[in-house]
């Protein structure tokens, strides 16, 4: 298994999770000596900082670090990328096949869990003993907010509780979302009252992902429009240590490399070598050749930093031509850690949340609520032009299908796609999720799992919370 680790100025923060963890936290839980330091002691207005910096690396460490990392294996489940990992059980995954006892799951649930507990932990610790004014509140509390709306897009179902009264009622996503919304409205009221304008549009924009997912149209578009043009929010990461590296960067690098670019995004003919000239989105440009990595079996062509990346150029690797004037010809390194085209470095930056983000969702409420199709369409085209692609007049569905394509180019790899594959498909408009037979033909056809389901460990920790009749089939919903 991949390891991980923590930043040292956080190791009391991370202590803290022991005192109100839910029972699916298993990786948290791994500390040593943990009775050296009460749980009391924490209770110290010193210590704030430190623990309000716990949330963030715990956020951090999901996000891309953790095994079941949202922007890595939580991801195998939609059509974003193929995996080379020998791990049989991960392997599953990425034929949307999940068992509620192996892979990635008691990772993703026990980190996404952490962040919320977390967060309402040092939010409440905040208010308790210095003041629901203080600026460090509005950190926490949209942090919170962004856990909520991770474990709806990703969880099939939730439960909350600490570790004194685990809780034995099993939530939906459209719960969950409900419980993101008053840690959003709360960073906003102390962020706009301590003046950190970059908190409170991380803050809409998070609004604006929820109320998407609930169908509120009329709210995305309010939230939405309050956030300027120019707001980019990073989740950052730094090479001075392993500890605080961006995950990704391990699994594209070194011969054990399992990150690839699946046939559904793939700029060319999957299978084929040296592709060049149709390589004309900057958005999702990727190695010209595949290679075989980690289990020497599956075609991978790794991915280059896309948009929702701080090393995005902007170049493409298909040259000027008549049919895309834009193109620049770029040309990889052999490392790919030089030049125009960078695969993901050990201190890439995320995007968590932007401007163009809240556009997109405004742009969908927009037209799912009837409104403006010319504006819309003004907004297809502009992106269209970004990835090069001549202007388009669409009405109606159409226009629709080609603003969930240009969403899926804008947010490549992003963290944004398993949210949006089952909103999509939970609200009637479409199955996008991937089918057919697997590029390794040896794995045969996809399955049907939408989500991940609580893990094993969690029901055994929870006597109380009633076990799925057959935890290896999909629940209902999606």
């Amino acid at each position: 298994m991949r390891s991980h680790g923590f930043s040292k100025w956080v190791t009391l923060a991370k202590v803290a999770a022991f005192a109100g963890m839910l029972a699916a936290c298993d990786s948290i839980l791994k500390v040593n000596n943990p009775q050296q330091i009460p749980v009391g002691t924490l209770d110290d207005t010193t210590l704030i900082t430190a623990e309000v910096a716990g949330v963030l690396s715990e956020f951090q460490d999901e996000y891309t670090r953790n095994n079941g990392a949202v922007l890595w294996s939580a991801n195998f489940i939609t059509d974003e990328q193929v995996t080379g990992l020998n791990w049989e059980d991960y392997a599953r995954v990425n034929q949307r096949i999940v068992n509620y006892n192996e892979g990635p799951v008691a990772s993703l649930w026990g980190g996404l869990s952490s962040v919320v507990r977390l967060g309402e932990d040092v939010s409440g610790r905040i208010e308790r003993l210095l003041s629901a004014q203080d600026k460090r509140l509005a950190t926490t509390s949209v942090f919170t907010g962004y856990g909520y709306d991770l474990i709806g897009e990703h969880m099939c179902m939730a439960v909350f509780g600490t570790a004194e009264n685990p809780g034995t009622t099993i939530e939906t996503p459209e719960q969950v979302f409900q419980r993101a919304i008053p840690w959003f409205e709360k960073a906003i009221t102390v962020a706009q009252a301590t003046n950190q304008p970059n908190i409170v549009n991380l803050a809409h924009v998070g609004l604006a992902r929820a109320y998407l997912s609930l169908k509120q149209f009329d709210k995305v578009i309010q939230e939405a429009s309050a956030v300027p043009a120019g707001f980019k929010y990073w989740v950052e990461y730094s090479a001075a240590q392993d500890a605080e590296n961006d995950g990704l960067y391990a699994n594209i690098h070194g011969a054990n490399f399992n990150m690839g670019v699946s046939p559904w995004f793939l700029q060319g003919t999957f299978g084929q070598q040296n592709i060049i000239d149709t390589q004309t989105d900057p958005r999702i440009q990727h190695a010209k050749d595949w290679k075989k990595g980690h289990n020497a079996l599956t075609p991978l062509y790794k991915p280059y930093q896309g948009l929702r990346f701080s090393g995005y150029t902007g170049e493409t690797q298909a040259p000027p031509s008549a049919a895309c004037p834009n193109c620049t010809g770029a040309v990889a390194s052999s490392t790919g850690d030089t030049g125009p085209l960078l695969l993901y470095q050990k201190d890439t930056k995320v995007l968590l949340a932007d401007y163009l983000e809240a556009q997109h969702d405004l742009m969908e409420a927009t037209l799912r609520s009837g409104g403006s199709e010319a504006a819309v369409l003004d907004f297809v085209n502009q992106r269209r032009a970004v990835g090069n692609e001549a202007p388009v007049q669409l009405t109606g569905s159409d226009l629709f299908a080609e603003l969930r394509r240009q969403r899926s180019r804008d947010f490549y790899q992003g963290g944004l796609r398993l949210g949006d594959l089952r909103r999509w498909k939970r609200d009637g408009i479409g199955d996008f999720f991937p089918s057919g037979n697997h590029v390794n033909q040896e794995w045969g056809a996809y399955s049907n799992w939408t989500c991940f389901p609580l893990p094993r460990q969690e029901y055994d920790g929870n006597p109380g919370l009633p076990r799925p009749a057959d935890p290896l089939s999909p629940p209902p919903g999606v």
